[in-house]
């Protein structure tokens, strides 16, 4: 068994199997890899006969995973995303490019920052010039081929790739976290609002079964880097997107009292026009951005 599995295994069979696990239909895979349906159920077929596994449960025209497919399908994703960063990093012909990108302040600060010297290490000639922007005005005038934005995803002529789960929570300093055992204590602490956030404090107050005091002391400002930063300075509790607060030096003075999360229409989003062709240098940033944790459909 373990010959088997080490030897012939094929990569086209991969990538069908790849395409039909994120898709969870073998019709749609099939359009996306320019194949028929039935010669992706064979690869599939063959994939399953070499690992003497079944990866997917077929009923009523509808297929899923199985628990040996889900498990299969992330070190996949994972090894395919590799071998094409490797190849672009070996073949492509890059000459000290420059890639500008407008990016929403509190990813490029929160997200970007911790994360650009991976990048660096390995496209040490391409040259990241990145443009703080917070509001719809900024971008309406930018020249950027790449675009982090944040919103609904919903900018007619873009493509849009969701960059974060949607979900907020709270976040404050470790001192004021020893100060807060259950949801009702935040009544007594200043709430940190980001303006244009679709939902905020009343919303997770509500889902908790409270309602927020008129006396309470909310602040407000127009930029989670800005909430996060009053945060850690011991002043306030915030409201954070997990994703945004996993690396970092402002990352590493938060912690999240609650497990307690709220939905939110808002999001952060990778976004370039889709009618233009992107650089190489710019393909290869967003294909990184991607790769470093952002896997969602693109709106």
């Amino acid at each position: 068994m373990k010959e088997m599995l080490t030897n012939n295994i094929q990569l086209n069979w991969l990538r069908t199997f790849e395409a039909a696990g994120r898709r969870l239909s073998f019709t749609l895979s099939a359009q996306e890899l320019n194949m028929s349906q039935s010669a992706v159920s064979q690869q599939i077929q063959l994939l399953e006969h070499h690992l003497n596994q079944k990866l997917f449960v077929r009923a009523n025209r509808t297929i899923q995973l199985t628990d040996a497919g889900r498990s299969f399908l992330p070190l996949v994703q994972d090894s395919m995303r590799q071998l094409n960063i490797g190849a672009a990093q070996i073949f492509t012909p890059l000459n000290q490019a420059v890639v500008e990108i407008n990016v929403n302040t509190a990813f490029g600060v929160l997200w970007l920052a911790p994360r650009m010297q991976r990048f660096n290490t390995i496209y040490p000639q391409i040259t990241i010039r990145q443009l703080g922007t917070n509001w719809a005005t900024d971008f309406d005038i930018s020249t950027a081929e790449l675009e982090i934005r944040y919103g609904a995803g919903n900018w007619p002529g873009f493509v849009a790739h969701p960059l974060v789960k949607p979900k907020l929570r709270p976040y404050c300093s470790v001192a004021n976290a020893k100060r807060v055992r259950q949801p009702a204590d935040l009544e007594s602490m200043v709430l940190l609002d980001v303006i244009g956030t679709p939902q905020g404090w009343n919303a997770w107050m509500e889902k908790m079964g409270l309602a927020a005091p008129d006396e309470q002391s909310h602040q407000y400002m127009d930029s989670h880097a800005t909430a996060v930063s009053m945060a850690a300075n011991g002043f306030g509790v915030c409201l954070m997107y997990d994703e945004l607060m996993g690396e970092g030096v402002l990352a590493k003075q938060l912690v999240a009292p609650f497990v307690d999360t709220i939905d939110t229409e808002g999001n952060y989003y990778l976004c370039y026009q889709n009618d233009k062709e992107l650089s190489d240098a710019s393909r290869i940033f967003k294909d990184w951005i991607l790769g470093s944790g952002a896997h969602s459909e693109p709106r």
